[in-house]
């Protein structure tokens, strides 16, 4: 049976109703499609921007190394022993400075009461003391002497070498307290009254010896800037510089090998460098910041460990953006591996023309990523950064040519430990014989110190040469 017109007309009423409703529910779901798709996009940034928050250490923010994640260590099973390394103890004193010497033994068994015999074993056991020091002290007396004729009274004269208070090894001594020691004149004063109790030393007298010294050891300092500077190994220039009493004051170093030299100047230019270095260095080894433009240099190699420090600085820039932070956080890994390999190198774990290989491929990618960001960095400094170490770059991979060549100035910053230390003690000196004074003697201290000879006794061997005009002993 066929419906009815009006039922058609009603089930067609009905579908139409039943339409609006779906179209209403349609435009429901597109707002809160809508709704979702701008609550998931909310939380995808939120989340990468948590991820980057954990990802977080020391190299690509400001956080401290402390706090950096360490890596998951594989334990150690019980039953594998970990190797240790081998135990050391104290030798015994040569026979040659035993001052006495007694021999023990056991006569009766203690358990059975029977005599012992003496084998072959002797345990040594060795106690030092300190002895009483006692000054040696040599009075001369120069008597008068009176002429019956002409009534002239008249006493011989001291010698040259006589005419001081402190002999040699004294004055080397307190020289040694100011110096490696780091010691004041009031310190020196009570350590001298301490183990001489007669002895009193007053503020005068040992600004006195420093000037002698100052004065004596200017041919020993000669010959180790000279040393240093005509050489063909490479050089290791590097300064510190602080303000006292509204004056600037700047320590140079200068060190090949174990020859160092230091350098107490008004100021830190190319002049001056020029004026201590020369005009001409085979090798010079340096951190870009030091003015040594005017200086000729066959090759200049710049430290990468302050070229690390300086990536890490840009990348702590508070309006740096995250992909800026990121690719310098690149620069850096990359500039780990190139140390990386300098250690397989050095182990033989690699063959130097592939440690050349690894470092030429390392250095294209960091000019290249310097590029980038020169180009489409956020932010004007950083750009200015990629652009000035672009110019200099052939200046840090100069240690490719020659593995002999350091990649870092760690044997200057190494030998301006002991002078800073000073500084902040005292803030270095005011007079001219005190500057002088830290130039010559800090220069041979750290030159005898590190060729392992006996500080005291070329101090000593120092002063009684030029006492008795005698030629000063070498340093080197």
């Amino acid at each position: 049976m066929q419906p009815s017109y009006e039922q058609l007309f009603k089930e067609n009423a009905e579908l139409r109703v039943e339409n609006a409703q779906l179209r209403a529910e349609n435009v429901q779901l597109k707002a809160l499609v809508n709704r979702l798709e701008k609550v998931i996009t909310k939380l995808e940034a939120r989340i990468a921007q948590l991820e980057v928050q954990l990802n977080q250490n020391s190299k690509n923010s400001s956080k401290p190394p402390s706090t950096d994640q360490k890596a998951n260590r594989s334990t150690t099973p019980k039953t594998e022993k970990r190797p240790y390394h081998p135990g050391a103890s104290r030798q015994l004193l040569p026979a040659s400075v035993v001052t006495s010497h007694e021999v023990r033994s056991v006569k009766a068994c203690p358990h059975c009461h029977s005599a012992m015999h003496a084998t072959d074993k002797v345990f040594s056991w060795q106690q030092i003391e300190l002895p009483e020091i006692k000054p040696l002290v040599h009075q001369i007396d120069l008597v008068t002497s009176r002429c019956p004729c002409c009534h002239l009274e008249t006493r011989p004269e001291l010698k040259e070498n006589e005419q001081f208070l402190l002999g040699p090894r004294l004055e080397g001594f307190i020289n040694l307290l100011m110096g490696q020691y780091r010691q004041g004149h009031r310190a020196v004063r009570t350590m001298i009254s301490a183990l001489l109790p007669h002895v009193t030393l007053s503020q005068g007298f040992i600004s006195k010896v420093k000037a002698r010294t100052a004065a004596l050891l200017v041919s020993s300092y000669e010959t180790l800037v000279k040393a240093a500077t005509t050489t063909q190994q490479p050089l290791h220039i590097d300064a510190t510089s602080w303000r006292h009493a509204a004056t600037n004051e700047h320590l140079l170093v200068l060190r090949v090998g174990n020859v160092i030299a230091y350098a107490l100047r008004p100021y830190q230019n190319g002049a001056t460098l020029k004026a201590l270095v020369g005009q001409k260095i085979y090798c010079l080894v340096s951190d870009r910041g030091l003015a040594i433009h005017q200086i000729k240099v066959k090759i200049k190699q710049y430290c990468l460990a302050h070229l690390l420090r300086n990536i890490q600085g840009q990348a702590e820039q508070p309006n740096i953006s995250l992909e800026d932070t990121q690719r310098l956080g690149h620069l850096y890994d990359t500039l780990q591996e190139l140390f990386k390999d300098k250690h397989r190198l050095e182990k033989g774990q690699i063959s130097q023309s592939t440690w050349q290989q690894y470092g030429y491929l390392n250095w294209r990618y960091i000019q290249e990523e310097l590029q980038e960001l020169q180009c489409w960095s956020s932010t004007k400094k950083l750009r200015k950064f990629c652009h000035k170490l672009l110019k200099q770059i052939k200046h840090f991979r100069a240690y490719l040519k020659d593995p002999a060549i350091p990649m870092t100035n760690n044997a200057a910053e190494e030998s301006l430990r002991n002078l800073v230390i000073v500084r902040k003690l005292c803030l270095g000196s005011q007079s001219i014989y005190g500057k002088r004074w830290r130039e010559v003697l800090h220069s041979c201290i750290e030159t005898l110190y590190r060729q392992g000879k006996s500080i005291l006794d070329f101090l000593t061997d120092a002063i009684h040469a030029a006492r008795t005009k005698q030629p000063i002993p070498s340093v080197i």
